[in-house]
């Protein structure tokens, strides 16, 4: 390899077996997910940069633990590695500009002991004009743009960051979702994007990177009334988790068909996220049981860190909401537009999401 303008560059032969002797060589050095990278040639990487219409030198900050400098070209370069198309680069800069918005904290992901992994939503036209997969499937297999864009954002993780399975992520079980974790989302629905949320347009194209375990899916099934499915979620949303001591939120995910059934009966996504916020609830006892089990019975005063206030308390029968306010509930519409599924995202609450318009090349 000899040095380029920020990055190494490939030489060798310029043939199937040296591709093949490059791929090994990114093995041997510790530069992949743990799967096969496509080799970051000269023009690769000449052509993604160009597809971002920016100057290959511009840094978009620093990548924790290592302290990698994250340029475009860096980007481009893990771009190219993860599979990517020129096309899709403007939305993987999005998505990277989010991860290292500090607000998001990409130090405390890279370092947690959780399996939480950067869920990188996709809204607005552009997520029709790339193809990212918003409809059957779209958590999984099968899709090059939802599949490489969400590889991109974990290679750099890895290669800038030096997120490596125990030496730079200390995630205690991991999570498949840690290889690639993007999704299109709101292209089928009678409401406004979620992006409109964060101060954005609804015409606008944006990313919105979100710290979350893997998807736990419901079938609501049957017909009837669309309070069911919200029921449904209500109820899997109702577990002891971090965001209940902590705040933080939660994003959930209904199929387009749910959206409309429940949009003609007057449902708007206020009313969804209000919904969830008062079903979506644990008794107090459990939470101070999880408290005592965990931290032991002696807590400082006024630490609300370990001992939160509202725990102090000894009237019956009180429920404490997952979430600290219904605006923090992200309802997403997205999935088979003729079932009627959903799911539930859940956040490590320390993550804070961050949307990041995407910057077309005029």
């Amino acid at each position: 390899m000899v040095t380029g303008e920020t990055t190494p560059r490939l030489t060798g032969l310029d043939s199937v077996q040296g591709a093949i002797d490059t791929i090994e060589q990114y093995f041997e050095n510790g530069w992949t997910d743990g799967l096969p990278v496509v080799p970051p040639t000269e023009e690769a990487v000449r052509a993604m940069v160009a597809a971002a219409g920016r100057d290959p030198l511009e840094v978009l900050g620093i990548m924790p633990p290592r302290q990698g400098v994250v340029t475009v070209e860096v980007v481009a370069t893990n771009a190219v590695m993860a599979g990517c198309r020129p096309e899709y680069m403007p939305v993987v800069l999005a998505a990277v500009e989010a991860l290292l918005d500090p607000q998001f904290d990409v130090r405390g992901l890279q370092a947690t002991s959780d399996p939480a992994a950067p869920m990188v939503i996709v809204t607005g036209p552009v997520v029709e004009q790339v193809g990212i997969n918003h409809g059957v499937g779209l958590f999984g297999h099968g899709s090059r743009a939802n599949a490489t864009i969400g590889r991109a954002v974990r290679l750099l993780m890895v290669n800038a960051g030096g997120g490596h399975p125990d030496s730079g992520d200390k995630s205690t079980l991991g999570s498949p979702a840690k290889y690639s974790y993007c999704i299109g989302a709101d292209v089928d629905t009678p409401w406004a994007p979620v992006h409109t949320e964060f101060g954005f347009d609804a015409e606008d194209s944006c990313v919105t990177v979100y710290a979350s375990d893997a998807p736990r899916g419901n079938n609501p099934g049957g017909s009837g009334s669309m309070e069911l499915p919200l029921w449904l979620l209500a109820d899997s949303m109702s577990n002891l988790n971090h965001n209940i001591i902590h705040g933080g939120h939660v994003v959930v995910v209904i199929s387009p068909l749910i959206a409309r059934l429940l949009s003609e009966e007057g449902w708007t996504k206020q009313d969804v996220k209000l919904y969830l916020y008062e079903r979506a609830r644990v008794p107090v006892e459990r939470v101070q049981r999880y408290k005592q089990l965990r931290y032991g019975r002696d807590q400082e005063a006024g630490d609300l860190y370990w001992w939160p206030h509202w725990l102090n308390v000894d009237e019956p029968n009180i429920n404490v909401p997952v979430v600290r306010h219904p605006d923090n509930v992200l309802v997403l519409v997205a999935g088979d537009s003729g079932r009627s599924r959903s799911a539930y995202c859940p956040a490590r609450p320390y993550n804070r999401p961050v949307t990041k318009k995407v910057r077309l090349p005029a």
